[in-house]
């Protein structure tokens, strides 16, 4: 049984990776309930609409890091798999001419 891993894929996924951690961050809940809020002064949504935008502030941030150790993750891998294959590259060589 034979298997291949397509490191620049893995990396690319980096790079998707990255992009999404961008986009979460650039995410605000916050800004898009005040209109909420100033449109009901005085009433008691106002504090649970600030409840909701911490939670979901602090969902965004769980959510970006746990993006950026995905990342970390298919990077490190990839750097794996190139030094696997480097070594067994070298060692197939070195066999190879040793045996000639």
């Amino acid at each position: 049984m034979r298997y291949d891993v397509d490191t620049a894929t893995l990396r690319d996924d980096v790079a998707s990776m990255t992009e999404a951690v961008l986009r979460v961050q650039g995410l605000g809940v916050a800004g898009e309930l005040e209109p909420i809020a100033g449109a009901l002064p005085g009433a008691r949504v106002a504090p649970g609409l600030r409840e909701i935008s911490a939670l979901w502030d602090a969902r965004l941030s769980a959510t970006r890091r746990e993006l950026q150790q995905l990342g970390r993750s298919l990077e490190a891998a990839a750097d794996a798999y190139d030094a696997v294959d480097d070594r067994v590259r070298d060692s197939v060589g070195r066999s190879s001419g040793a045996s000639r």
